[in-house]
């Protein structure tokens, strides 16, 4: 089993917002489990989550990028999970209460530079 990780990125106001848990002190982002034994992918396995724990419809979602996130905020490879990143088409389509209720929220980029400080871009691949 490993964990992958998701998260959906919009702008307002020239400020972009990112899906996170509600977690304190620092929020985390949302996190699945995939079984390759069970013939699961990575992104198959946050798509899925997504769309029937999150009530998201993929079809609102277009591919942004891939990226590691140090879950734990070490600097090896043994913290790393994929990280996908998602942009709504319509984000008046997202259901905020519905997400507030599973524990996520929209939380503006500058307010979370110790989540974002511990995303690794390195190999970066933009998905088009």
């Amino acid at each position: 089993m490993s964990l992958i990780a998701g998260t959906i990125i919009f702008t307002r106001d020239d400020q972009s917002y990112f899906l996170v848990t509600d977690e304190l002190p620092t929020p985390k982002f949302y996190t699945v489990k995939m079984h390759k034994h069970d013939g699961d992918t990575a992104l198959g396995s946050i798509v899925n989550g997504m769309k029937d724990e999150l009530g998201i419809e993929f079809e609102n979602l277009k591919f942004g990028e891939l990226a590691a996130w140090h879950l734990q905020g070490l600097e090896t490879s043994e913290d790393l999970v994929s990280l996908y990143t998602f942009e709504p088409i319509d984000s008046s389509l997202l259901n905020l209460e519905r997400l507030s209720l599973l524990g996520l929220q929209f939380i503006n980029a500058r307010d979370m530079q110790g989540l974002l400080k511990n995303v690794d871009m390195t190999g970066v691949i933009q998905l088009d």
